[in-house]
């Protein structure tokens, strides 16, 4: 007597690959997963953690720079804008005849 809803057909090779990509990979690769943020995360973490200070120091250093260097190209801006008028000074004083 065959149950309601079973198939009395036999199970094929393609059968069984299919319910193994369905249904069997998919578990092992969550125990996987799961064994992995369990156990090798926190190794990882305690192994880059130092790195990450470090990372953290370089940054504040960079950001520091890039200040730095921001009031240096804005100084230089003010000082091509005041030659640039004081060249225009000076032409206009040649040309009325001060200099």
């Amino acid at each position: 007597m065959v149950k309601k809803g079973l198939s009395s057909k036999p199970i094929t090779m393609k059968d069984l690959g299919e319910f193994t990509e369905q249904v069997i990979l998919p578990g092992v690769e969550a125990i996987v997963e799961q064994k992995i943020e369990e156990r090798v995360k926190p190794l990882i973490d305690d192994a880059v953690k130092p790195f990450r200070e470090e990372m953290r120091k370089g940054f504040a250093d960079i950001n520091k720079s890039i200040s730095v260097l921001g009031g240096d190209i804005a100084e230089i801006k003010e000082n091509i804008k005041d030659q640039k008028h004081e060249e225009r000074i000076r032409v206009l004083e040649r040309k009325v005849g001060v200099r």
